[in-house]
């Protein structure tokens, strides 16, 4: 029987003991995210703006440490040629076209499609009163 050449045992040993690291194992947990967010959930997860100019969505947290509120959700359009996302959720079409709106509150994020069917009518001052609501509504 030919002996192992000393490196050879050495590079052995060590991929060894690499391989048999017990850290790398999977029954670890995964990492925590030390926010206690574990789902950011945008509703509705799907929305139609058809004749009136805006839609609300809302940002449902779950398992949130401290009470997040609202005001805390950064809100983002993939388009926003096609429609506009204010602080609080609220959605503004701008015109005919799909668009991705996402909301991020530290790592936890989430999505939601807008379809804006026609082309918009001019944009009025203020949005209607009964979008000033914090619940996902069409008005």
């Amino acid at each position: 029987m030919r002996a192992l050449h000393p490196l050879q045992a050495i590079v052995s040993a060590a991929v060894l003991l690499v391989a048999c690291d017990s850290t790398t194992g999977p029954d670890l947990p995964p990492p925590s995210d030390d926010s206690g967010i574990s789902v950011l959930t945008v509703a509705p997860s799907f929305a139609t703006i058809d004749g009136q100019r805006f839609v609300k969505l809302t940002a449902l947290l779950s398992g949130a440490a401290n009470g997040a509120s609202q005001s805390e959700v950064a809100w983002v359009s993939s388009d926003t040629n096609v429609a506009t996302v204010r602080a609080g959720g609220l959605v503004e079409g701008r015109k005919a076209g799909r668009v991705q709106i996402s909301a991020t509150w530290q790592s936890a994020h989430g999505s939601a499609t807008v379809i804006v069917l026609n082309q918009v009518a001019k944009k009025p001052t203020d949005p209607p009163a009964c979008l000033a609501l914090s619940i996902p509504t069409k008005c």
